[in-house]
């Protein structure tokens, strides 16, 4: 556990409200796992619900600060989409630690973080979006509307998230899922047709 106790509690609550969800995750199980009495959860945190969104978003930067570290290294355009995509479904077929999670847990828990899912699509579509309007700076992509394609991207892949986070992860999948977006991004390279 970390020395720091608002980092420990988080990191408690992070496991206890993905084990048990949040309903069934009591303050007291996140208190015991954090080694820190009850009282000291409400000394940095109001409630168990500002407790989940600080976890919530814990977890978001986290993704992000991986993300950005990786996308930094992806030299094109093309290898920037590439990596975007391999690092949000890698993020999502991540192993957890301890049992995986449950789909009943993980839809509760997105039920729970309903009302963060828009600013972090914005913010996700917002990142892809500048790759791909960077891309047609450059002329190697075609896309009239940068936001729009980065959205539906977005949308697919936060879509297939709580699957992937639930099964094992299956080789032949994989390679499908890895075909599927080979030919999404060959749809950014290709000029549009003219209309006539």
């Amino acid at each position: 556990m970390s020395s720091d106790p608002r980092t420990a509690i988080l990191n408690a609550a992070g496991e206890v409200f993905g084990r048990y969800g949040f309903k069934k995750a009591s303050v007291e199980d996140i208190a015991k796992r954090a080694g820190v009495g009850k009282g000291s959860i409400y000394l940095h945190f109001e409630n168990k619900e500002a407790l989940f969104e600080a976890c919530v978003k814990q977890e978001v930067a986290r993704g992000f600060v991986e993300l950005r570290a990786r996308l930094r290294e992806a030299k094109t355009p093309v290898e920037q989409v590439r990596t975007y995509i391999r690092c949000r479904i890698e993020q999502h077929t991540r192993k957890p630690e301890g049992p995986r999670i449950e789909m009943a847990t993980v839809l509760e828990l997105g039920e729970a973080a309903a009302h963060l899912i828009p600013q972090m699509v914005d913010e996700e579509t917002g990142v892809l979006a500048a790759i791909i309007e960077h891309g047609v700076i450059q002329g190697a992509f075609h896309a009239s509307d940068s936001r729009q394609v980065a959205r539906g991207l977005v949308e697919l892949i936060m879509v297939l998230g709580p699957w992937m986070l639930t099964s094992e992860p299956d080789a032949q999948l994989e390679k499908s899922l890895d075909s599927a977006f080979e030919v999404f991004i060959r749809g950014l390279t290709v000029p549009p047709l003219p209309t006539s």
